[in-house]
């Protein structure tokens, strides 16, 4: 089984160390840095994910690997939508939603195409 908070750990540090120039790519795929807020530390909670356009913003998918539990980024994230996501260089303050309905069907297609 793969360390994922091994790699989430190394990929934030390597993104951070080289103020985003590294890690904003994973195998040809776009990669976010998300600082949620612990629901229960209230401490800044790094979490590297893969991110997909979508209009004038970016869609990131909370699939935990494929795993049963959803990950914690996610429940923190419900918890308080008030993040900063880190494209690259870039940063940006958002409050994020969740997609529902046609939006969630219309973006899955295009996710899905983008990382079959």
């Amino acid at each position: 089984m793969a360390d994922w908070k091994g790699f989430s750990r190394a990929h934030n540090l390597l993104f951070k160390c080289s103020g985003g120039r590294l890690g904003a790519k994973l195998a040809g795929l776009d990669m976010a840095i998300i600082d949620t807020i612990g629901r229960k530390s209230g401490q800044i909670r790094p979490a590297p994910a893969v991110c997909y356009p979508y209009k004038d913003n970016v869609v990131v998918v909370a699939s935990n690997n494929g795993g049963e539990k959803d990950p914690v980024w996610w429940l923190n994230l419900k918890s308080k939508p008030q993040v900063n996501v880190h494209l690259g260089k870039q940063t940006l303050e958002i409050i994020a939603i969740e997609l529902h309905d046609e939006d969630r069907e219309n973006i899955w297609a295009d996710i899905i195409n983008i990382n079959p």
